[in-house]
């Protein structure tokens, strides 16, 4: 199992599969592997990813535009990734003689791409796209298998790499994430029993200016509560503890976060990623709020057009939105419903189906 720690979602998809696997196949032996080869080199991507989607997110966006926008520029940007995360991995594939390795990290998935067109892993391989929007560096037509999250990322992706097996899969979540009484979730957390709440987060690292986010909820009026996951910005969640308000909880980092998703009424992110789908695997609507440039922006918009989510740009939309769905019982039962209904997608079913494509491929 193959992720790299650049931001939590990559590492936090790997995990939830690893933790199914095992469950699953209890004589199966799971290598959770959270690096692209180096300290160093991990490090690095960390940082630079953290620094550029804090303080110049834009950028990030203007290469996600050029690398959509131009297929010649993705080919030649994955083509030196491939080779590089090749050597990495090389050695420790054939250290391990994997059966199946899933990554959920792009370029490494490249590395696997390259090491099995060249006839170098007898492996399958699966990729599984953490986003709803499918970046180009995501897609390799030589990994077996690539699990995307929606039918229009599935059609992205093929778009992207036509060569590729692109399937619309269950979401990579782990078993604590499901659908909860709420009643009962909101006792478990210490939340307000008749508030309409909302659970805000920017990614492990609180991206997107959440304090002002949090006073546009909490615009909304009366009866309107906002639990922010502050992740691992300690200084956002002592700001926001020293107001003291009665309607804002702040939470820093915590393991509780599927109880939080089956307690609040509605997740509003901008980020998007792992938490809006845990958020929807759990049965509770999304809110995208400014979604950060690149793959944020883009997959908020295609999963408000699959009737998972709202989308607002501004402060003044985002307390409309709320509002809304306090107040409109048919908008928040259509957003409600169609979130139940991703939810009712079975991850072990899906780890069920790969075995049997495994053992056909052995046997023919």
């Amino acid at each position: 199992m193959l992720s790299a720690p650049v931001g939590e979602g990559h590492v936090a998809a790997a995990r939830a599969l690893a933790a199914r696997m095992r469950a699953r196949w209890p004589d199966t032996h799971v290598r959770e592997v959270e690096s692209t080869g180096g300290a160093g080199r991990d490090r690095l991507l960390a940082a630079a990813w953290a620094t550029v989607m804090r303080h110049a997110p834009a950028l990030y966006g203007i290469g996600y535009d050029a690398l959509v926008g131009a297929p010649w520029f993705a080919r030649l940007c994955k083509s030196v990734a491939g080779r590089r995360l090749a050597r990495t991995l090389d050695p420790l594939l054939r250290a391990e003689r994997p059966d199946l390795v899933v990554s959920t990290y792009p370029m490494t998935t490249g590395g696997l791409a390259r090491l099995r067109g060249r006839g170098r892993l007898d492996a399958y391989t699966v990729a599984v796209v953490t986003d709803v929007a499918v970046h180009p560096f995501w897609v390799w037509a030589d990994v077996d298998e690539t699990w995307t999250l929606l039918e229009s990322s599935r059609r992205q992706a093929v778009a992207t790499e036509r060569g590729a097996d692109v399937r619309v899969a269950a979401p990579a979540v782990g078993p604590d994430v499901h659908r909860r009484d709420r009643a009962a979730a909101r006792r478990a957390t210490g939340l307000d029993p008749d508030a309409f709440l909302v659970l805000l987060s920017g990614g492990s690292l609180a991206f997107g200016g959440l304090e002002t986010l949090a006073d546009a909820v909490l615009d909304a009026g009366d009866g309107v509560g906002a639990v922010v996951l502050c992740g691992r910005d300690e200084r956002l969640r002592t700001r926001l503890a020293a107001r003291g308000q009665g309607r804002l909880r702040a939470l820093g980092w915590t393991d509780r976060v599927p109880e939080l998703l089956s307690a609040v009424d509605l997740t509003l992110t901008t980020a998007g990623g792992m938490i809006a789908t845990e958020s929807l695997a759990a049965g509770t609507p999304v809110l995208f709020a400014a979604p950060v440039p690149g793959h944020g922006r883009a997959g908020a918009r295609m999963t408000a057009e699959a009737g998972l989510a709202l989308v607002c740009g501004t402060t003044d939309e985002v307390a409309a939105a709320v509002r809304l769905l306090r107040d409109d019982r048919d908008t928040r039962a259509a957003l409600a419903g169609a979130a139940a209904e991703f939810a009712a997608r079975d991850p072990d079913a899906e780890l069920d189906a790969l075995a049997g494509r495994i053992a056909l491929r052995r046997t023919g």
